[in-house]
């Protein structure tokens, strides 16, 4: 069977990251050499890190026109092919990535520079906007650290792999359910509301499609969803690279892999549902079913919840939530070592975050069983190895203020036990220092 992702309800703050570059026009296989699939190109960090240090009077000389005869990319290349600096070059439309693609093949050459070498035809704004635009390169696609620092090749390299193994196990996924991976391009999606790589949908797609299968087992069955269940749907799910959370990024990090689904207050506008949650609501469903399946030890009645947050491959620092009531269910996944939570129980909220000793926290093995915490009291994240994706069940602050018709869509297609008052203060009680 095909199946095709439905389309968002409400627009996203989710943004284009800085630095990455999307493929240039005609470079996507019209000129016969297939590149991967997804948005973007992969470049080494080598040839970044020297794109990165061109000015716009950087001499260049280009060789012959490489591209397909007649092809955009070919028409294109024929206009900034006569330039002699790199500035002239992004003046007659050459991109940041024709510099990093088109170096790492050969088709021009930088010549030694010369005072006598200026860029021709450019005003001093245009000189100040190309120097900005070298300014902003963050490093290859997958690399979460600076170029400059001394991991950043291992970093890299760690990234590829575990992106590759994603990717061919989404692709095994998908051909045994039968779904049609989609390949559009960056500007597609974007125009939808929704910034998504199409690796990204693919694997959120393919996780969906899972994530239904496994319920209708269940009804089936009747038996309840396993950890393994929920850990084959979350390995292929395709994360987002998150820049927005700046209170658990580890040191020398930029951004995290981290999703939220359900109700949320909007960093832009208000509150609603997260665009993922509307596109992909059986993985949320699966996530809430699992939860009740397996309701965490001492606790007497489901945990209700807005939100779920899911966090691959990131130990976050020591840290409190701020749009979050305080009460969350913790479960981690994968096959990794270390990875516990370390968390401050009787943490006043108050005491600045660098005074905390980690004699006085608790040391909880999230990967054996789950956890229910304070989220509003310190906590952090024992570094580990392997492949980790951390589920945080939690609820936001002003839930109602997510809407009648929100609220609606997520108990029923969501599966989200809804807060009350009531049943938050039960929840309080159970996180209050013992």
């Amino acid at each position: 069977r095909k199946a095709s992702a439905p389309r968002p309800a409400q627009p996203t703050s989710e943004r284009h990251p800085p630095g990455r570059f999307p493929a240039p026009q005609g470079q996507d296989g019209e000129d016969g050499g297939a590149i991967e699939r997804g948005y973007g190109l992969k470049f080494k960090l080598e040839t970044v890190k020297t794109v990165r240090h061109f000015t716009a009077h950087t001499p260049i000389k280009y060789g012959p026109n490489p591209k397909t005869k007649g092809s955009k990319s070919w028409h294109r290349y024929a206009k900034y092919m006569k330039a002699k600096t790199v500035g002239e070059a992004l003046k007659l439309g050459a991109k940041i990535a024709d510099l990093c693609w088109e170096l790492e093949r050969g088709d021009y050459s930088l010549p030694k520079a010369s005072k006598a070498v200026r860029a021709r035809g450019l005003t001093a704004k245009d000189v100040e906007q190309i120097e900005a635009k070298f300014a902003s390169m963050v490093g290859p696609r997958g690399l979460a650290v600076s170029m400059d620092a001394d991991n950043a090749e291992e970093e890299l390299a760690k990234e590829e792999a575990w992106i590759k193994a994603k990717l061919e196990l989404t692709q095994k996924t998908a051909k045994r359910l039968g779904v049609q991976l989609e390949a559009e391009t960056h500007a597609e999606l974007t125009e939808e509301g929704v910034y998504e790589t199409s690796d990204t949908r693919n694997g959120r797609l393919v996780a969906n499609v899972l994530a239904q299968e496994k319920l209708r087992e269940k009804t089936k069955k009747g038996k309840k969803l396993s950890e393994d269940d929920v850990a084959e749907v979350l390995r292929i799910w395709g994360f987002a690279q998150n820049y927005g959370r700046v209170n658990v990024l580890p040191g020398g990090r930029k951004w995290v892999y981290s999703d939220t689904l359900g109700g949320i207050k909007r960093r832009v506008s208000g509150y609603g549902v997260t665009p993922p949650t509307v596109r992909y609501p059986a993985v949320a469903r699966l996530l809430n079913q699992w939860l009740v399946d397996n309701r965490p030890a001492g606790l007497k009645h489901d945990f209700v919840c807005t939100s779920i947050n899911i966090n691959a491959n990131y130990g976050a620092r020591v840290h409190r939530d701020g749009n979050n009531i305080g009460p969350s269910a913790i479960r981690a996944f994968g096959d990794f070592t270390g990875g516990e939570l370390i968390y401050w129980a009787k943490d006043d909220r108050k005491t600045p975050l660098d005074a905390l000793k980690e004699t006085q926290a608790k040391k909880l093995n999230i990967k054996r069983r789950t956890e229910v915490f304070d989220g509003c009291r310190a906590h952090c994240v024992v570094p580990f190895e392997g492949e980790r994706i951390s589920v945080v069940f939690f609820s936001c602050r002003n839930y109602p203020r997510v809407g009648a018709k929100n609220i609606a869509f997520l108990k029923k297609d969501c599966g989200f036990a809804w807060p009350t008052d009531e049943r938050l203060a039960l929840l309080k009680r159970y996180t209050e220092p013992k």
